[in-house]
């Protein structure tokens, strides 16, 4: 199971921005050396109006301008499903704490009909509830304790998961988020060589112009590369509508981070309620000493 703690984070949120970068830049890379290598074989102008200091700008200012957009792009991306997260986990534990408060609000109220059951005349009542709340109290914490965790499990896996037994995900399902997360750069790194496929099949038409050629590698392109967008826009649809693929191991991990939020929550509340009754005595005491005054 992953670490919870906040440098794990931070260095799992750094490395993935950065793999997230290497490969907007080595699929930026592919298009810009083709076209360098294209302008050298068949333009003499280029080559003459171009020395090797400007050709290799060319081929690397592209991949390190998507690298940097790419990176940032993951990383406020993996903020911002961070804070979802966090704020999801908050719920949860709010949740939990005013179900808590339910639970007490019942206790008190069983309470008071053990003392109304306690007046004279009613011994065989106030047994009878003292017996049924000592043999109840352990098995509803567990089965509150156990609910707790259910519905903790049940509100990850309806956010729009589909969980897969193991610790690791297979080859399909991985190469199905990344095509879910990333379906413009798959629409590039494929649609980009297969263009340049197309216009590299017309040059044995030596009968065809070069604007001609052009045009039909425009049109023969742009079907092809329409046919790839809907086809990417297709299974990326189908992937939001039932969801990513995630481990069993990464759906353990978000529950625990809910039931830490939970029982930070719980202990912040528990802070309070006892710096607030510290006060109230200082109050009550400054007031007898008060009263005290006046009396003498």
């Amino acid at each position: 199971m992953p670490s919870l703690t906040p440098q794990q984070h931070m260095d799992t949120t750094v490395w993935d921005a950065m793999k997230e970068g290497f490969l907007s830049g080595g699929l930026a890379a592919i298009p810009s050396t083709l076209g360098v290598y294209a302008a050298m074989n068949f333009s003499p102008k280029f080559v003459k109006s171009t020395n090797w200091q400007s050709r290799t700008a060319l081929v690397i200012m592209p991949p390190l301008f998507a690298f940097a957009f790419g990176a940032e792009q993951k990383l406020v991306h993996s903020m911002h499903d961070m804070a979802g997260r966090a704020d999801h986990s908050k719920k949860m534990a709010e949740w939990s704490e005013e179900s808590a408060l339910q639970r007490h609000r019942d206790h008190l109220q069983r309470m008071t009909t053990q003392k109304i059951l306690s007046e004279p005349g009613m011994r065989e009542g106030v047994e009878l509830a003292a017996a049924t709340s000592s043999s109840s109290s352990n098995a509803e914490d567990a089965e509150h304790e156990e609910m707790i965790l259910t519905r903790f499990r049940e509100s990850v896996v309806n956010s729009g998961l589909r969980v897969v037994d193991g610790n690791s995900l297979g080859l399909n399902h991985r190469m199905a988020n990344f095509f879910q997360e990333n379906p413009f750069k798959i629409l590039a790194a494929v649609g980009v060589p297969a263009v340049l496929y197309i216009f590299k099949g017309r040059e044995g038409q030596a009968h065809l112009q070069t604007q001609m050629k052009i045009m039909h590698t425009r049109v023969m392109g742009q079907g092809t590369v329409l046919i790839m967008l809907l086809s990417l826009m297709g299974f990326k649809e189908y992937m939001d509508r039932t969801g990513k693929f995630v481990t069993e191991a990464e759906v353990q991990s978000q529950v625990a981070l809910m039931q830490q939020s939970r029982a930070e929550l719980l202990m912040r509340l528990k802070r309070d309620r006892m710096e607030a009754a510290v006060v109230a005595e200082k109050r009550r005491k400054a007031h007898e000493a008060d009263l005290k005054l006046k009396e003498a």
